[in-house]
């Protein structure tokens, strides 16, 4: 566990970083005290180096350092942060989720675009300010990145663009599709690719809607990552099936999802670890390997939450090109 003090004793004054760690750990030490508790001083140097690298995507993609700008990501932050006691604690009470209707969901956080900025920007800062998430990134890029055979990647859902970012830096000859229902996560998932430096001619992002499966001239993937979308779909099943009929027997898939944990667009319930298991079998993987992080809150809740990463592989058979297509 690491204090405020010892966090700022490494860090310069005139550091850039200075700026975006005094908005979260001075003027939100409350939202930030559970990261406090997980970060320790061996890990210290490397965190430090995490946050310099979304700082500064994020001062890339906004034009510039400046109080303004941090307000805004620190409200995304907030947003995410607040919203998610508050729905947890209803959560607790009915066992149910708020969201029923994609639509209404659609068209009150997707297609908004003051919604989706605050959305996109507090999401990306979860990965240095939510133990979980820094854990499930860190995963992401042992279990996932450094096992699957570097070529035609697909993304589906990249929202905020990171982890299309790292799939694209893990090897220069990962070329990339990222599809998204959401034109601002399409928007912002460019800019954060070009703000990294990745040649425009690597990856193709676009508009689409996924929910009944992809084009049919989408071709084969060697990696699929379908991060923080399960939940967030009535049906995901037609989906992943889709996704796994454009695989082969080698393409590696990295999928989350959650137990019983809340958000303002979560619409497909999992109440128990076990469930997602036969669901990923009756989509036609395996899982190969998992990262299970239990919910740690003071509430009071009929069954366990967890955030969920799996790596998964086809099935024998299940692929368009194990049958032979």
């Amino acid at each position: 566990m690491l204090t405020t003090e010892e966090l700022f004793a490494r860090v310069p004054e005139n550091a850039d970083v200075r700026p975006l760690l005094e908005a979260m750990y001075v003027r939100n030490g409350w939202l930030l005290k559970p990261m406090l508790e997980y970060l320790d001083t061996g890990g210290l140097p490397q965190y430090l180096v995490e946050v310099g690298t979304i700082d500064a995507a994020l001062n890339t993609i906004k034009g510039g350092r400046t109080e303004e700008i941090l307000k805004e990501a620190m409200k995304g932050l907030q947003f995410h942060s607040m919203e998610f006691l508050k729905l947890q604690m209803q959560f607790a009470k009915t066992g149910e989720y708020k969201a029923k209707d994609y639509d209404t969901v659609y068209q009150e956080v997707y297609s908004s675009g003051d919604v989706m900025g605050r959305y996109l920007d507090g999401l990306l800062l979860t990965y240095i300010a939510w133990p979980n998430h820094h854990k499930l990134l860190k995963w992401y890029e042992s279990a996932f990145l450094a096992s699957a055979r570097p070529g035609r990647c697909l993304e589906i859902g990249p929202g905020h663009g990171w982890l299309a970012r790292c799939q694209l830096l893990s090897h220069h000859s990962n070329t990339l599709l990222g599809l998204d229902i959401s034109e601002h996560s399409v928007k912002y998932t460019k800019s954060v690719l070009a703000a990294s430096g990745i040649d425009t001619a690597r990856y193709e992002v676009r508009v689409e809607d996924a929910r009944g499966g992809l084009p049919a001239d989408a071709g084969v993937f060697d990696r699929v990552v379908i991060a923080e979308v399960v939940e967030h779909l009535t049906a995901p099943d037609v989906l992943l099936r889709s996704a796994v009929e454009h695989s082969h027997a080698e393409t590696l898939f990295f999928i989350t999802t959650v137990v019983n944990i809340e958000a303002v667009d979560h619409l497909f319930l999992f109440r128990e670890l076990e469930e997602i298991d036969a669901f990923i079998e009756a989509c036609g993987l395996t899982v190969v390997d998992r990262l299970n992080m239990k919910l740690k809150m003071n509430l009071k809740m009929e069954r366990e939450a967890y955030e969920v990463a799996l790596v998964c592989r086809p099935k024998p058979g299940a692929t368009n090109a194990g049958r032979g297509s």
